[in-house]
């Protein structure tokens, strides 16, 4: 967790955020901007899983010009050159202790649409809603500072 503490600064870094190419894969319109949002924090948890085998979606407010696209578009895939601890507002984690082995196994190493197919990831989402977590409140836990 050292980039939420501030002693790690994330960078080159895949993220999902909301794109032009995600509205349009999804449907959504500008003014749906709520539901793209959440959309694409669902499709970043997905991914974590396929590539770490955990759900963790770390938000951040960065500076527009260090974003670039990424590979997969049409998730809301871009690539954050640097993410400055201070631009960390809040993560989205599996409640502790919360049983993902199964859907990481099946969703490792897999694209995001790849993933998304299969059963145990399903049923992962349907079941098990990731906890918003306030990054104030973890640094001052953690002695870490705002």
């Amino acid at each position: 967790m050292g980039a939420l503490d501030g002693s790690t600064t994330l960078r080159e870094r895949p993220a999902h955020t909301v794109t032009p190419e995600l509205l349009a894969e999804l449907g959504y319109s500008e003014r749906e901007a709520e539901d793209a949002e959440y959309a694409a924090m669902v499709l970043a948890s997905v991914a974590g899983l396929a590539r770490h085998g955990t759900r963790l979606v770390i938000v951040a407010e960065v500076d527009p010009s260090t974003v670039r696209p990424g590979e997969d578009s049409a998730n809301g895939e871009v690539v954050v050159e640097v993410c400055p601890t201070r631009s960390i507002t809040a993560w989205f984690a599996d409640e502790p202790g919360a049983d993902v082995g199964a859907a990481a196994a099946a969703a490792r190493g897999l694209s995001i649409d790849d993933a998304w197919e299969l059963p145990e990831v399903q049923d992962l989402l349907q079941r098990q809603d990731l906890l918003w977590n306030d990054v104030v409140e973890y640094r001052r836990a953690t002695g870490g500072g705002a």
